[in-house]
């Protein structure tokens, strides 16, 4: 039985008769082909040839497609053992980032757009499934006064409503009284709408179960439509909002509303995307983490200043924003996290994917105005200027490769050096929490 899953690396070249082996079903699947074409996770080099500009997984082609990151090694398409576990670790990794990196720096804020990551769905309804195992069905209760029911005797309620018998010492007597009961509303619309959610996100884990996941697993089956457009359903859950006051009820009602707006944004054409078309951003995230990114030291750099000819009034703008940043002792390290594939041939050329001139001039003006900065302070540190790239070609922890220079005045001096980070190792200290202090050169 062949697998559901197909694996491809950012920026291979395929054919969509590769993964499909049918022409007549090219047509069929047009739409989900022009919607990832629009969005420019899908893009083309000439009429049948295209490549994905993504990183993460992608229900394409009735197949679960994983796109892994541009320098990984792919010998097989198939759902090899490798394949699976590296799909596992990526994985991992989103879910770390979306935690860390996209709720912290507020990246999924509510005007969805095509530059946005799309991770957040994964984990929403991971939340979604983990509070309705804890919690169980959104409930609402009424309460229900009856004349002489079963329930508890509401005296306040008998006494300012029901007139009494007096007996003959006056004593006041009721023959009828008020009982107050809890009934649970069983037929609520914002329970439907919980359900639905679930149901869908029983759906969504299932495509990932072949590739072992460490997922709640959860079977849940609700079969009918919830009548409303999803604004409706948005309205139902704002106007729901406003009626409650426990904690639990409030962030369940707030999930559900994230999921249906998130499904507006991810989720077209039967299209679910777990992932990123900007993995630059992931890998330099990773990189801070690892290497323990002191903050601190960005608000100490120069900034441009901008003169008012007519007022003489000088502003600060925005500064130069260097990656990575550290100061240990008497070395100071600014480093960039570069998400490129670039290598030297067996000839000494400089061959693949490389930063451009603007990255080489910026990392070298951090450092001269980190220089002039802690000069004029009395301070002398050793500076380690380096582009920090991915690789999976080497046994060692990280491999210098080689060094830029550029020979202008302004420059002289000054290097920096091209570092290829083993993968593996980096990943492995990014998921466990810990921070690689061996970095030497």
């Amino acid at each position: 039985m062949e697998s559901c899953f197909k694996f491809l690396r950012e920026y291979q070249r395929f054919k969509i008769l590769d993964l499909i082996g049918d022409k007549a079903k090219q047509d069929y699947y047009k739409s989900q082909i022009d919607q990832l074409l629009k969005q420019g996770i899908l893009q083309t080099e000439t009429t049948d040839v295209y490549y994905f500009k993504f990183v993460g997984a992608i229900n394409f082609l009735e197949k679960m497609i994983i796109v892994f990151p541009k320098y990984k090694s792919l010998p097989e398409k198939e759902l090899t053992y490798q394949n699976k576990e590296y799909a596992k670790q990526l994985f991992k990794i989103f879910e770390k980032y979306e935690a860390k990196s996209v709720r912290e720096d507020n990246l999924l804020a509510k005007d969805y757009n095509e530059e946005k990551d799309y991770f957040s769905l994964f984990a929403l309804y991971k939340e979604l499934i983990e509070d309705y195992m804890k919690n169980g069905l959104y409930e609402n209760q009424k309460s229900i006064y009856e004349v002489s029911g079963m329930g508890q005797i509401d005296w306040s309620k008998t006494v300012n409503e029901i007139h009494p018998f007096f007996s003959t010492t006056m004593r006041p007597i009721y023959i009828d009284y008020y009982s107050h009961d809890i009934e649970e509303e069983q037929e609520n619309y914002i329970k439907f709408i919980q359900m639905e959610l679930l149901a869908k996100a029983t759906k969504y884990f299932n495509q990932f179960k072949e590739l072992g996941l460490d997922i709640i697993d959860l079977d849940y089956h609700f079969d009918d439509n919830v009548p409303g457009e999803v604004s409706y359903k948005i309205y139902k859950i704002d106007s729901e909002l406003r009626q409650v006051f426990m904690e639990r009820k409030i962030k369940l009602l707030n999930l559900m509303k994230e999921i249906l707006e998130n499904l507006e944004h991810s989720k077209t054409n039967d299209l679910s995307l777990y992932g990123t078309k900007n993995y630059e951003k992931v890998w330099e995230h990773i990189c801070q983490d690892v290497f323990g990114h002191q903050k601190k030291w960005i608000d100490q750099i120069t900034k441009p200043r901008w003169k008012d000819f007519k007022t003489n009034v000088m502003s600060e703008v925005n500064t130069l924003l260097p990656d990575i940043t550290i100061q240990k002792e008497n070395d100071f390290y600014i480093l960039d996290a570069k998400y490129y594939n670039c290598e030297f041939n067996e000839k000494g050329k400089l061959i693949g994917s490389k930063p451009g001139v603007g990255d080489v001039s910026k990392q070298f003006l951090y450092q001269g105005a980190y220089e002039k900065k802690f000069e004029s302070e009395g301070l002398k540190y050793k500076y380690n200027n380096a582009f920090l790239m991915p690789t999976e070609d080497t046994i060692k922890d990280y491999e210098i490769i080689g060094e830029i220079t550029f020979p202008l005045k302004e420059f002289e001096g000054k290097e920096i050096k091209i570092i290829k980070l083993n993968t593996n190792i980096i990943y492995s200290y990014y998921l466990k929490n810990l921070k690689y202090e061996n970095l030497q050169f």
